[in-house]
């Protein structure tokens, strides 16, 4: 009897033995299982198995950017590279919608795209290979992406991925993001930076204008390069000049500034002139300015637009109202409605030169009136009591040189103040491109039609850093659940044990 327990005891060791490394085998082969099919997935079925968690699809490019880069040639090499290391943790920061995303355009590029990080402190080579002329001062532009394609490049800050509430940022300092701009930025640069056909765009600045930002990135997009030309005792415009803008002057040009853009005009120049009716410009006439535009049949009115029709009026307010285009430009939009405020009347000019024709292109209701401002900045009471239709933009094209001119007496189409509010896609966004379109002819390209993404509740703070949902997901199935198997065997190892 005293051999049986011996017996048994060195049995029930043996399968004990036999479980544990039954036990020790499984977790082994589960794990060399997921390993291996995670490489054969991510290598075979990468782009087909690969799934965007984020809201709004944030971290995956469209239909219209996958088109776009399969039209590129096969042998296109476009680099994306970010002035600093790559971050571990992007939540919270200004890149958390942009890194990712541009991990999309490598992975789904097949290799027209690569995406690459340099640190300059530790590469400061890059900087010399990327711009040998130091043409764009990289060393100041640390921590922003650069996009590189046969020697041409263009640098995007992370700002310039973003709309965001201008007014709240003024109050807070703090950039509370209303809309993600990210993709329609890089593939759009992308456009402009392969694209052949290239033109040229200053920008006046020094007339106490407000920033043009968005819609330097909305010509980018159109494969128009923008410069800042500043005001100046010396003011000349480069002969490269295609597109000459004045994007909300609150300052009158100088005589020096209405002879050189005179001569522009003379030559055939492309202009696009946006004012409006604000604290800053109310006593001013712009007399130059309307000297310059009254060789094109257009006038810029001292008097501000009210819009008496209720059907015409935004909220209720006769300053804040709806325009219409006329049918000359019914195929600028997708739209013929636009959102106009503090608009100055732009009308014909009395006496225009020979050979121009002169077409309006924003009109109110019939039902619009005026009011007129002296030299001291009030209201002339009485001074135009005629209600009827008026201009808030024209168009004028000269028939013997080519000469073209867009005025618009609002700045609701151009200003970063309202692109920032209504986004890229907006209407009064669309017909400026348009316009635009019109004045660069052949040069300019069309943009990518690239949806802007919402983004819900999202401020730039640098100092927020969470754990990000790429690095939860990683967690989650590289650590969490290979614990719980490894947990369960040892459960079961040692329920089967002492059976």
């Amino acid at each position: 009897m005293s051999n049986k327990p011996v017996t048994n005891k060195k049995h029930n060791d043996d399968r004990a033995h036999k479980l544990k490394l039954y036990s020790i085998g499984s977790v082994v082969l589960l794990i060399g299982i997921v390993l291996l099919t995670n490489i054969l997935f991510d290598g075979i079925f990468g782009k087909v198995l690969t799934f965007d968690f984020s809201d709004y699809g944030q971290n995956s490019i469209s239909e219209e950017s996958q088109t776009f880069i399969d039209s590129l040639a096969p042998d296109t090499h476009v680099r994306i590279i970010g002035l600093f290391n790559r971050p571990d943790n992007v939540s919270g920061t200004p890149y958390q919608y942009i890194i990712p995303l541009l991990d999309d355009y490598e992975r789904k590029s097949d290799g027209k795209i690569t995406v690459e990080y340099y640190d300059l402190t530790e590469n400061p080579t890059i900087i010399n290979q990327l711009d040998p002329s130091n043409s764009y001062d990289l060393a100041s532009n640390a921590d922003n992406f650069v996009i590189e394609y046969n020697g041409k490049i263009r640098i995007i800050t992370p700002l310039d991925c973003y709309s965001y509430d201008e007014e709240r940022y003024f109050y807070t300092g703090v950039y509370y993001v209303t809309s993600n701009n990210t993709e329609y930025v890089f593939t759009n640069t992308i456009n402009m930076l392969t694209s052949n056909n290239v033109c040229k765009a200053y920008i006046v600045s020094g007339l106490k204008e407000s920033t043009s930002s968005y819609i330097t990135q909305i010509m980018n997009s159109m494969s128009i390069n923008v410069e800042d030309l500043p005001s100046s005792d010396n003011f000349v415009i480069p002969e490269d000049c295609d597109l000459l803008i004045l994007n909300g002057p609150n300052a009158d040009i100088s005589e020096k500034m209405y002879v050189a853009m005179t001569d522009y005009i003379k030559n055939g120049g492309k202009i696009f002139i946006a004012v409006d009716f604000n604290t800053k410009n109310v006593t001013e006439r712009f007399d130059k300015l309307n000297l310059l535009v009254n060789q094109m049949g257009i006038n810029i009115d001292p008097a501000m637009i009210n819009e008496n029709d209720p059907g015409y009026q935004r909220s209720g307010y006769t300053i804040d109202h709806t325009v219409t285009s006329t049918d000359t430009f019914s195929d600028y939009s997708s739209m013929p409605y636009f959102h106009a405020t503090y608009s100055r009347s732009i009308s014909n000019y009395k006496n225009p030169s020979t050979g121009v024709d002169v077409f309006p292109v924003l009109v109110t209701s019939n039902n619009a009136s005026l009011t007129e401002f002296d030299t001291n900045g009030n209201a002339v009471s009485g001074a135009t009591d005629t209600t009827g239709q008026y201009y808030v933009a024209m168009y004028a094209a000269s028939q013997s040189n080519g000469a073209q001119m867009f005025v618009f007496g609002t700045t609701n189409f151009s200003s970063d103040e309202y692109i920032s509010g209504y986004g890229m896609n907006d209407v009064n966004v669309e017909f400026f491109k348009s316009c635009i379109r019109n004045l660069t002819g052949s040069k300019s390209a069309a943009s990518i039609n690239v949806e802007v993404k919402n983004v819900d509740n999202f401020a730039l703070d640098n100092t927020k850093a969470t754990t990000s949902s790429a690095t939860m997901m990683m967690v989650i199935f590289m650590i969490i659940i290979p614990v719980i198997l490894v947990g369960m065997a040892v459960i079961v190892y040692t329920k089967r044990k002492n059976l």
